[in-house]
């Protein structure tokens, strides 16, 4: 997980250039990011990246993003969710069920590819 001082703003900026231009949604106990609100095999998601952001002096603003992959499809996206305070936890549900494939040795909070 990276703790990075960049706005969420920022980084879903670098991510979106990065080809994670998918908005993956909760869809009761699953995700989904396709038109219709067809749900995805959890199973072919991958979590590629996880930034923690905090608020500074406001810890209400603290969030979790998610940059994830479908295996099967291709399709790459962006999942936010509360952190603390604010978590939701039918989202750390269904997070916990998909696999995370974290390269922590490459920086993806600047625009380089």
């Amino acid at each position: 997980m990276i703790n990075t001082e960049k706005t969420l703003t920022e980084v879903l900026e670098v991510l979106k250039n990065r080809g994670y231009t998918e908005d993956f949604n909760l869809l009761e106990e699953n995700i989904s990011y396709k038109k219709g609100g067809e749900k995805v095999n959890l199973q072919d998601i991958v979590i590629d990246k996880i930034y923690r952001f905090t608020g500074g002096s406001d810890m209400e603003d603290e969030a979790i993003l998610y940059a994830m992959r479908n295996t099967k499809d291709g399709a790459k996206g962006v999942f936010v969710n509360g952190y603390g305070t604010y978590t939701d936890d039918g989202a750390n549900a269904i997070i916990k069920q998909i696999s995370v494939n974290e390269i922590d040795n490459e920086d993806w909070t600047d625009n380089r590819n």
